[in-house]
């Protein structure tokens, strides 16, 4: 058996073990962040219940599509150019493509930020009735722009083949700085407020940003005129943008329309569910931030079956993991839930239809990616659309009728077409499958 694996591994192409190589280092940090994050989950949920751990997570599902908003699709084309630019030493291009967005995005989220804090209390009131989600969602506002930014040095960072760093100072970092402030207050003997777990969540991720800053510093020391050109880099980030936003709208939707229609115990029941089935999807970003700079590198100088071969062979182990990850469900799904609280038992069909849904998403791999670094975008932004617009009106619907389970079919159903859809269009446009 020994000899079988060792035989594989030296089968596996310099491309493949490179993504594995990355995938591994940012799988460890990734792995850190995911257990601080549910640990502190599991404290919420016993601190707060599911009602109020509902709250923060409607508040943070709100912030993720404005980020998503601010960042108008300029994350790709930040890791596509930089990537490019770094094969060909071409220091002057990733200059200017960072000042362009820097300025392009941090502007646009900050006249954002402003108009959402003065209509902030008639969302929470009148749209979610729930006046406990206003100081959360101002002081959430607050840090958008912050926010912003440090996803575009977060993407530069993944641009320069600096993955797990990228990881660790975008999600990994924050979370721990989150739970760190958190147990320091427990520790004191302070109540636990939805309150001040929102502003901890700022406090940690304002030092995320700071953190981004000096470490692109660091490794981009170069020092010059940088090129401005905002309209250039919005007229190539628009249909990224729209991909982008569809598919994070699509992945927050079921709880935004779970605010209106159900209650916030609810959500947080829905919320919990999710962050669990959605552990496989972890994988899959990580993979995706190895393989895209090295898909938009190969397949550009014209190597299209070395990037075929990585790409199928990236996916055969993701979709191990998900049919995995499907089967432990199954079995223990009741117990897994039960850490958080009795109450939480009520998901488990919500975490195995979720489940159903995230093995489409991982068995079918880094296919969003392929389009996007292959110049697809487009192609890629039409697809979403008639998915996302499908999302909404199925989310509609079945939310009134079957609250949370409803949330979960219409999730996993759009998920599963959605890239089964990509998969066939991609193998047409480019001639390249990931399975």
């Amino acid at each position: 058996m020994l000899n079988n694996l060792k035989n594989k591994l030296k089968t596996i192409d310099e491309h493949t073990l490179e993504v594995f190589n990355k995938s591994i280092s940012s799988f460890l940090v990734k792995f850190f962040g995911v257990i601080i994050g549910v640990l502190m989950s599991i404290a919420l949920a016993h601190l707060l219940g599911a009602d109020g751990l509902g709250v923060i997570n409607l508040a943070n599902r709100i912030i993720n599509i404005l980020i998503v908003l601010g960042l108008l699709g300029t994350r790709q084309i930040v890791i596509r150019t930089i990537s490019i630019a770094r094969e060909r030493e071409d220091y002057q291009v990733i200059g200017d493509v960072m000042s362009s967005a820097c300025w392009l995005n941090g502007f646009f989220s900050l006249i954002v930020s402003l108009v959402l804090i003065f209509l902030t209390p008639f969302l929470a009131e009148d749209v979610f009735n729930e006046h406990r989600l206003i100081f959360p969602m101002i002081v959430f506002l607050l840090a958008l722009t912050p926010q912003v930014l440090s996803r575009i040095f977060s993407s530069a960072l993944i641009g320069y083949r600096k993955i797990w760093q990228s990881n660790l100072v975008e999600q990994t970092l924050s979370i721990f700085i989150t739970g760190f402030l958190l147990f320091l207050f427990w520790c004191i003997g302070e109540e636990i407020t939805i309150n001040n777990v929102a502003v901890f969540y700022v406090i940690g991720r304002m030092m995320v940003t700071l953190s981004m800053v000096f470490y692109w510093k660091k490794i981009f020391p170069f020092k010059q005129k940088w090129n401005i050109n905002i309209k250039k880099l919005f007229k190539e980030s628009t249909p990224l943008f729209i991909t982008t936003f569809a598919m994070i709208f699509m992945n927050n939707i079921d709880t935004v329309f779970l605010g209106i229609f159900t209650t916030t115990e609810e959500i947080g029941l829905f919320a919990v569910a999710m962050n669990i089935a959605f552990l496989t999807s972890i994988f899959l970003q990580i993979t995706n931030s190895s393989v895209a700079p090295k898909i938009a590198s190969l397949f550009h100088s014209g190597r299209i079956k070395e990037t075929e071969q990585m790409m199928k062979k990236v996916t055969r182990g993701l979709f191990f993991l998900g049919f995995l990850q499907l089967i432990i469900f199954i079995f223990f799904g009741d117990l897994i839930l039960s850490i958080w609280g009795r109450e939480f038992k009520e998901a488990y069909w919500v975490l195995l239809i979720l489940s159903v849904g995230q093995l489409f998403n991982v068995g079918t791999g880094a296919v969003g990616q392929l389009l996007v670094m292959t110049g697809y975008e487009k192609t890629n932004r039409n697809i979403t659309m008639i998915f996302l617009f499908l999302n909404i009106i199925l989310s509609f619907i079945m939310i009134q009728l079957y609250t949370i389970i409803g949330a979960a079919i219409v999730n996993a159903l759009t998920v599963a077409m959605l890239n089964i859809t990509r998969l066939i269009i991609a193998k047409h446009k480019t001639g390249i499958s990931t399975i």
